[in-house]
């Protein structure tokens, strides 16, 4: 017995290094070896279902999270696992009743209040809002949940018109989020982002060796631009037409490849600015395999697929030595509102998100890049502005389905029906409706609190509409 027991910890250890090397295929047959050990094996059980979900196999995601609670109705991993598959899915009521039974299980999880906040916030009455205030003072609570009880308050405040508490509340919430992490580590990767990227974006270049794998055939379309701007509604539409093109969402693959196979050049302070080359036979083979684990290389839909990873930005130059045929959909908002709209949604994967600051560093450093990439590769960029979008949807939506050279439908704007459409960002409650004009007037209240930073701001502007 006690053989078995560590064989399946074995097993379980190797399935997650496939995982984390990007072999989903390979993580999958181990655990299924786990299984055939230990049939009501619940992290197995919950595991496959996470793989299944990147594969965007949901339905067969939720059979096998819902194996593991059925087995251990206090299971949390796996109830939380399943309550935010149904979140991001829009099925938002069977979302929050799985929220209030974890929140039952594990009152001071309130990263999971915090999701619930997203759903239907009048579940925080007068009482609910005092006992997090409480626990805040009087609880022992660690750093992201910390973080999380004060974008509660926060909203609490916005509601009640209270922006002067509001602003005091997110700038708590994004504090402690930083402290979640250690000052060397948080500073690096904000390093990388504000600093390094912005020097070396141009410069990263392809050692040409062949390679059997051949990208002609392939057509990827880039949702690149700023958070908050419009690009989880435009991907929404481009994968809700006639082909359903497959979505991709927020892959990272491009920044993960690289990353990866530069990691040392990239945060090397004292590294020549001069071309940074990559073999491109390894660069393809690892961008290709990610992207065939995601289901994303459809033949069927001629070899279409989105990837939303926003910060495709910086890597333009070397997407499209290594995609001939990618095009770009750069989605634009009016900086102050942007701004503002980034800071007050609790955008936990971005780390310079947490100080206006940063913030305005990055717009800066993206308003530049994406001039310069725009005038050089005019023919690949196309630029959707979100306040022309919701105003004139029917337009612009057909110039999108040009641009790609996909035939537009009426299809593209009933998005907000289907079933099947994920989304893990913080628009994931606007693309289960209708498109809602853009509000010009939304983020003018908080102009008054972040005077601080109007200059910057205003300069922003004038780079925007230039």
């Amino acid at each position: 017995m006690k053989k078995k027991i560590e064989n399946i910890k074995d097993l379980l250890i190797v399935a997650q290094s496939n995982k984390d090397k990007g072999d989903l295929p390979g993580s999958l047959n181990v655990l299924n070896e786990v299984l055939n050990l230990d049939p009501d094996n619940k992290k197995a059980l919950n595991n496959i279902a996470n793989i299944l979900k990147e594969m965007k196999e949901f339905k067969k995601a939720i059979e096998y999270y819902s194996r593991a609670i059925n087995l251990d109705p206090h299971y949390l991993v796996a109830k939380i696992n399943l309550a935010i598959l149904y979140h991001e899915l829009g099925d938002f009521k069977k979302a929050e009743v799985l929220y209030k039974e974890i929140i039952i299980l594990d009152k001071l999880n309130f990263s999971i209040y915090f999701n619930l906040s997203r759903i239907d916030f009048r579940y925080f009455d007068q009482e609910k809002i005092k006992f997090i205030e409480y626990a805040l003072i009087n609880e022992k609570i660690d750093n992201f949940n910390k973080a999380s009880a004060y974008f509660i308050l926060a909203k609490n405040q916005e509601i009640k018109k209270n922006f002067k508490e509001e602003f005091k509340f997110l700038e708590k919430g994004h504090n402690y989020f930083q402290k979640n992490f250690s000052t060397e580590v948080y500073k690096q990767n904000l390093n990388y982002w504000l600093n390094l990227l912005k020097k070396k974006f141009d410069k990263i270049k392809l050692i040409e060796k062949k390679e059997k794998i051949n990208f002609n055939d392939i057509n990827p379309i880039f949702i690149i631009g700023m958070p908050r701007s419009g690009s989880t509604l435009v991907e929404s539409i481009i994968s809700s037409g006639k082909m359903k093109i497959p979505n991709g969402g927020e892959t990272a693959i491009i920044n993960w490849a690289v990353f990866n196979l530069l990691k040392k050049k990239l945060l090397n302070k004292d590294q020549d600015l001069k071309d940074i080359f990559i073999d491109k036979k390894d660069l393809i083979k690892n961008i290709y395999n990610k992207y065939q684990n995601l289901n994303l290389l459809k033949k069927e839909k001629e070899f279409f697929f989105t990837d939303k990873s926003l910060e495709n930005f910086f890597y333009i130059e070397i997407i499209l030595q290594l995609f001939p045929n990618a095009k770009f959909i750069h989605c634009k908002r009016n900086p102050a509102d942007n701004i503002f709209a980034i800071y007050k949604n609790f955008l936990t994967k971005m780390t310079w998100t947490h100080n206006i600051d940063d913030i305005i560093f990055y717009f800066n450093n993206y308003l530049n890049i994406m001039s310069y990439f725009t005038k050089k590769y005019s023919k690949k960029i196309f630029s959707v502005e979100l306040e022309e979008l919701t105003n004139n949807s029917n337009q612009i939506t057909k110039d999108i389905f040009n641009f790609c050279e996909l035939k537009w439908s009426s299809e593209s704007l009933e998005f907000h029906k289907r079933k099947d459409l994920l989304s893990a960002t913080a628009s994931n409650i606007q693309i289960r409706e209708k498109i809602v004009k853009y509000n010009s007037e939304k983020y003018n209240v908080y102009k008054n609190y972040v005077q601080d930073f109007e200059k910057k701001i205003n300069l922003l502007i004038n780079k925007w509409h230039a």
